[in-house]
Protein backbone atom coordinates (compact mmCIF):
# COMPACT_ATOMS: atom_id res chain seq x y z
CA UNK A 1 0.00 0.00 0.00
CA UNK A 2 2.54 2.04 0.83
CA UNK A 3 4.62 1.76 -2.23
CA UNK A 4 1.41 2.91 -4.48
CA UNK A 5 1.39 6.14 -2.11
CA UNK A 6 5.16 7.24 -2.88
CA UNK A 7 5.01 5.92 -6.71
CA UNK A 8 1.75 8.20 -6.47
CA UNK A 9 3.08 11.09 -5.28
CA UNK A 10 6.64 11.04 -7.23
CA UNK A 11 4.21 10.83 -10.51
CA UNK A 12 2.16 13.88 -9.05
CA UNK A 13 5.56 15.85 -8.61
CA UNK A 14 7.21 14.76 -11.51
CA UNK A 15 3.29 16.21 -13.45
CA UNK A 16 3.69 19.58 -11.32
CA UNK A 17 7.36 19.87 -12.23
CA UNK A 18 6.95 19.58 -15.78
CA UNK A 19 4.50 21.81 -16.05
CA UNK A 20 5.95 24.37 -13.85
CA UNK A 21 9.68 23.21 -15.59
CA UNK A 22 8.58 25.27 -18.42
CA UNK A 23 8.57 28.66 -16.97
CA UNK A 24 11.48 28.13 -14.72
CA UNK A 25 13.62 25.46 -16.28
CA UNK A 26 13.85 21.77 -15.86
CA UNK A 27 17.50 21.93 -13.86
CA UNK A 28 15.93 23.88 -10.92
CA UNK A 29 12.88 21.76 -10.57
CA UNK A 30 15.06 18.70 -11.07
CA UNK A 31 17.52 20.00 -8.45
CA UNK A 32 15.00 20.68 -5.42
CA UNK A 33 13.26 17.25 -5.62
CA UNK A 34 16.88 15.74 -5.91
CA UNK A 35 17.72 17.82 -2.81
CA UNK A 36 14.20 17.21 -1.22
CA UNK A 37 15.42 12.93 -1.81
CA UNK A 38 18.75 13.77 -0.25
CA UNK A 39 17.01 14.84 3.03
CA UNK A 40 14.42 12.52 2.95
CA UNK A 41 17.40 9.49 3.14
CA UNK A 42 19.14 10.90 5.52
CA UNK A 43 16.02 11.61 7.58
CA UNK A 44 15.75 7.97 7.62
CA UNK A 45 19.28 7.39 8.37
CA UNK A 46 19.52 9.48 11.32
CA UNK A 47 16.23 8.04 12.55
CA UNK A 48 17.09 4.47 12.47
CA UNK A 49 20.76 5.29 14.29
CA UNK A 50 18.42 6.76 17.02
CA UNK A 51 16.47 4.18 16.91
CA UNK A 52 19.88 2.10 17.52
CA UNK A 53 21.35 4.08 20.06
CA UNK A 54 18.32 4.70 22.24
CA UNK A 55 17.28 1.14 22.25
CA UNK A 56 19.50 0.14 25.44
CA UNK A 57 17.36 2.82 27.45
CA UNK A 58 14.20 1.68 26.85
CA UNK A 59 12.79 4.86 24.37
CA UNK A 60 11.48 4.21 21.28
CA UNK A 61 12.52 6.28 18.34
CA UNK A 62 9.63 6.34 15.67
CA UNK A 63 11.24 5.36 12.46
CA UNK A 64 8.30 5.99 10.15
CA UNK A 65 7.48 7.99 6.94
CA UNK A 66 5.44 10.86 9.10
CA UNK A 67 9.12 11.08 11.58
CA UNK A 68 10.92 11.21 8.28
CA UNK A 69 8.91 14.15 6.78
CA UNK A 70 8.93 16.23 9.70
CA UNK A 71 12.74 16.06 9.71
CA UNK A 72 12.92 16.80 6.08
CA UNK A 73 10.63 19.64 5.75
CA UNK A 74 11.59 21.48 9.47
CA UNK A 75 15.19 20.57 9.97
CA UNK A 76 16.84 20.93 13.13
CA UNK A 77 13.31 22.17 14.89
CA UNK A 78 12.00 18.91 13.63
CA UNK A 79 14.84 16.73 15.11
CA UNK A 80 14.05 18.50 18.18
CA UNK A 81 10.34 17.81 18.32
CA UNK A 82 10.66 14.27 17.26
CA UNK A 83 13.03 14.28 20.04
CA UNK A 84 10.60 15.64 22.93
CA UNK A 85 7.57 13.90 21.71
CA UNK A 86 9.89 10.34 21.56
CA UNK A 87 11.18 11.16 25.41
CA UNK A 88 7.69 12.21 26.53
CA UNK A 89 5.22 10.14 25.28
Amino acid sequence: MMTYVVIGLSCVLLFFGIIIGKKIGFGVIFEKLALLWFKFACSFALLYIAHIVVDGYDIIVPVNIFSALTITILGLPGVICIGVLTVFQ
